[in-house]
């Protein structure tokens, strides 16, 4: 798993979607202006893909920045979720250009116009340019982190609009085809419908405290409860705090009090060395100490020993303390 750096300098991602968005900025610029000009819906759809791809950098550098705060008594935690946020917001921006891109389409498909070529292939040169530097700039710090990826996918989109322009140019030119306009351009808005999607739910999962993608739970406890002195791994918890940032926290149960102290520590640098967690959180006990109500939390238990938060809900409002605590001690003698 790897480490994902939020010093107080600015990391390499972060220079490089400083860079990605002057050079997009200045490209949307000449690019409506032509687009406005030619009337073509294939350049006026990826000036806005470019307007997208600087707002989709903006989202990202204002993300990174935010998550580079340290965690304070309020959020404990940090802001490291700025970038999850961040990209979330990124995935939604791409699907809504997707799909206005489709309606734009539509629109013109049914009275296609005269376009003027030659300026459209210039903006579509220019544009391949700047989209390639900033690729160059943006590839590697994207494989492993999810904001950088969410703006990567909208300088993509631009790319392959730009492509699409060269090729409306071209089939206008030599056919006279003007109905090639709205229909690449509606073409290219339903194969986009699919780049968000990755990102958004990449997010959502993180978002929804998900195992990090990658990481076997089971593997891991089984990895714990074969360590000497553990009888028994619960309430294993593993999740994402930001892009290449896991956390990892869980119950163990031992039997000697005085090798406590040892078990910690090898359990500590195994689940941080060996898998990679930037943070370990272990509760040591000789006796399970879980409440009842935060079964439903355990994935370590049978389903049929978990139940949903409602039904715990329910149970504790009509429970018989005595009963309650006498299914507690039933629940630690099975551990």
């Amino acid at each position: 798993m790897a480490a994902h750096a939020h010093s107080g300098h600015m990391p390499t991602s972060g220079k490089a979607l400083v860079i990605s968005a002057w050079l997009t900025g200045v490209y949307f610029v000449i690019e409506l202006a032509v687009g406005l000009w030619t009337g073509s819906i294939a350049v006026l759809s990826d000036a806005f893909h470019t307007l997208s791809a600087v707002g989709g950098v903006l989202v990202a550098i204002t993300a990174q920045r935010i998550a580079r705060r340290p965690a304070d008594s309020t959020r404990s935690f940090g802001w490291y979720r700025a970038e999850i946020i961040g990209a979330l917001v990124n995935g939604g921006f791409l699907l809504g250009m997707a799909l206005l891109v489709i309606w734009m389409g539509a629109m013109r498909l049914g009275n296609p116009i005269h376009l003027a070529t030659g300026p459209m292939l210039w903006v579509a040169f220019g544009g391949l340019v700047t989209e390639v530097i900033s690729l160059g700039l943006m590839w590697q710090s994207s494989k492993d982190d999810l904001n950088a990826r969410g703006a990567l996918w909208h300088i993509i989109q631009t790319f392959v609009g730009s492509l699409l322009i060269i090729v409306t140019a071209l089939v206008i030119e030599f056919t006279g085809f003007l109905a090639i306009d709205p229909i690449l351009g509606m073409a290219f808005g339903v194969v986009l419908l699919w780049a968000p999607v990755g990102v958004i739910k990449e997010a959502v999962h993180i978002l929804m405290e998900g195992t990090p993608e990658g990481t076997d739970l089971k593997a891991v406890t089984a990895d714990l409860r074969g360590q000497d002195g553990v009888l028994d791994v619960h309430h294993v918890h593993a999740w994402t705090l930001t892009s290449g940032k896991h956390a990892f926290s869980a119950h163990i149960r031992h039997g000697e009090p005085a090798e406590a102290a040892d078990l910690l520590n090898r359990a500590y640098h195994r689940l941080t060395e060996h898998y990679g967690f930037h943070m370990v959180t272990l509760q040591l006990e000789t006796a399970c100490l879980d409440e009842r109500h935060a079964r439903d939390l355990d994935a370590t238990l049978p389903d049929s020993q978990r139940v949903s938060p409602a039904a715990a809900d329910a149970h504790a409002a009509h429970a018989d303390p005595l009963d309650s605590a006498a299914q507690d001690a039933k629940l630690t003698n099975k551990f």
